[in-house]
């Protein structure tokens, strides 16, 4: 019955592919959705593009190791989305289609083409992560193996992605997203009839999660929601800037309370569950659930993959094609994105056959993304600008140094971590005083 049901779903989702294509006029279609947006559009599709299947089987496997603490990760990302509702108008002063756009205008085009490859190749352990989660849904919904499920999944992604493009991608999200919280619902429900196996987790802080850990992931989590390009895609899209912010707070309002539900969840599978191999939501679902409700669950569970990866993999290609020709709104641009979203699913699917944890992918690409991009962001936003050089430094070196703090062992992991954003602030801090030390002379001469 999953085989079927699973061939069912994918066969709708190349067919919303094909008739998404044919609905794609022109590149503002493609990349921006027309800039019409409402604030539900928005808001659902914030929410779907969050909770895809890396931060819900995340937060569940972070739940599972360290009790209530993982609730902190959809937390820490809501706080991330109510700093950046303050931010809203100087974000909506911008009408290119991406966040490397918006640093060229800071900082110069030759910001802007190193940045979009970067933030391309980062983005591929975002994929993959996804598609590690949509291999274990499968395999679980239908007793096939982890490598099948990966590239049934992946083939029809990259297809769906590359065809529909963003109008297509934001029309269809907040169904999706109602899709997903009614499953999280559908098992938080069930867990909370049985709250003495969640009666000794640890809290949100303990040895197994200190205050130091909860600063860590802000820097290196909370900040990508502040200035990340899947959030950024979906503001861009927006008809104006109110629009936009009323959509943060309700993205916001709706992480808090499905943080602490998928936590509880966690910690409940972990405990009855102690011993199981794989998420423990697949557990619940496979001994405790009706195999119809089951079914409804992991259905949900793709629709969430469906509805983040897409966003995902789709910006990627496009910062890939911008990085090969800067020029996005030409006819050809379509093509040559739609070409390098099939070269990243290919890649990201080789990553997920390596590497599959979902929660160390997800958290290392995250944290390499807030190391190099993230200061910058928030420079160029408040005004403040720097020499080109330093900027193409503090992106490099910040990246790196936030690679190394994901490789090392804690506590010195996470020193280096935070070190990557000192050490980025510190180089856009020079390139600024020397700008404006060469302005000053030219001024006087």
């Amino acid at each position: 019955m999953g085989i079927a049901f699973l061939t069912i779903y994918l066969l709708l989702a190349l067919a919303a592919g094909v008739f998404c294509q044919r609905k794609v006029h022109s590149a503002d279609d493609y990349y921006v959705a027309g800039r019409q947006a409402g604030v539900l559009q928005v808001a659902g599709s914030l929410v779907a593009t969050i909770l895809g299947s890396s931060a819900i089987l995340g937060s569940i496997e972070f739940a599972r190791k360290s009790g209530w603490a993982g609730a902190w990760m959809m937390v820490t990302g809501a706080f991330g989305l109510l700093v950046l509702s303050l931010l809203v108008r100087r974000v909506a002063r911008f009408h290119g289609y991406n966040l490397p756009e918006l640093l060229g205008e800071f900082y110069g085009q030759t910001v802007r083409k190193w940045s979009a490859v970067v933030i391309a190749f980062a983005w591929l352990g975002v994929v993959a992560a996804q598609l590690i989660g949509a291999a274990e849904i499968t395999a679980a919904m239908c007793g096939i193996s982890y490598w099948k499920g990966l590239l049934a999944i992946g083939g029809v992604l990259t297809f769906y992605t590359a065809a529909g493009g963003q109008f297509s991608i934001l029309k269809t999200d907040l169904v999706q997203a109602v899709l997903v919280l009614a499953g999280v619902l559908m098992v938080f429900g069930f867990a909370l009839t049985r709250p003495e196996a969640t009666s000794s987790a640890p809290g949100l802080f303990s040895e197994k999660f200190s205050a130091l850990d909860l600063g860590v992931l802000l820097l290196t989590y909370a900040t990508t929601y502040v200035a990340g390009p899947d959030i950024y895609s979906r503001l861009f899209c927006a008809k104006d800037a109110p629009t936009s912010r009323k959509a943060l707070s309700v993205a916001a309002l709706t992480l808090i309370p499905v943080g602490f539900m998928l936590a509880y969840i966690g910690i409940y599978g972990g405990t009855v569950y102690p011993e199981h191999k794989g998420s423990v939501l697949f557990a619940i679902a496979q001994f405790e659930f009706h195999p119809a409700a089951a079914m409804l669950l992991y259905l949900a569970l793709l629709s969430a993959i469906l509805s983040s990866a897409d966003t995902t993999l789709f910006n990627a290609g496009g910062l890939l094609s911008q990085f090969i020709d800067a020029d996005l709104r030409s006819p050809r641009s379509i093509r040559r994105t739609r070409l390098c979203i099939a070269f990243l699913g290919g890649a990201s699917i080789g990553i997920a056959v390596f590497f599959q944890s979902i929660l160390m992918v997800l958290l290392g690409a995250l944290a390499i993304y807030a190391g190099a991009f993230i200061v910058p962001v928030l420079w160029g936003l408040f005004g403040l600008r720097a020499r080109r050089r330093f900027v193409l430094a503090a992106i490099l070196v910040g990246g790196a140094l936030a690679l190394a703090g994901k490789i090392l062992p804690d506590p010195w992991g996470q020193c280096v971590a935070i070190a990557a954003f000192i050490a980025n602030l510190t180089l856009l801090w020079v390139g600024n005083q020397l700008k404006r030390y060469n302005e000053t002379n030219a001024s006087q001469s």
